[in-house]
């Protein structure tokens, strides 16, 4: 089993090449993502199903994230990245984000992600096509 850092590092390289699934192998059946602001994403998102249209929305914004740390301590792990946004036809957006992640045998069970610029991504997704 790897280290929860090392699922870290896999499962957003995973992300940042477009491998939903494998993004999505590292999470337990029953994660839940916790997403904020006002936008039509904002909510919590429960179940594998869920998670990936979340992520499949990140991923179609051409999201992509930077790791600048990660800290781990027995259930949690805390992500501090850079994510670039260059959705298509709309304009590039980069955040700062804190992500917590508690994990539990090996996988992700619930995500908290903390943007630094809440109202930027809530007007870039307001602004994507459906």
């Amino acid at each position: 089993m790897a280290s929860i850092e090392d699922a870290i590092r896999q499962s957003t390289d995973a992300l940042n090449r477009g491998d939903v699934e494998r993004f999505l192998s590292f999470h337990t059946n029953d994660v839940v993502i916790h997403f904020p602001g006002r936008s039509p994403l904002a909510g919590d998102h429960r179940g594998q199903e869920a998670a990936r249209k979340l992520i499949q929305g990140q991923t179609q914004a051409g999201g992509t994230t930077e790791i600048h740390d990660i800290l781990s301590s027995g259930e949690h792990a805390v992500l501090l990245g850079l994510v670039r946004f260059t959705p298509p036809g709309g304009q590039p957006i980069e955040d700062r984000q804190v992500i917590v992640l508690h994990h539990r045998e090996g996988k992700f069970s619930e995500v908290w992600i903390y943007p630094e610029n809440q109202y930027g991504l809530d007007e870039m997704i307001a602004q994507a096509p459906r």
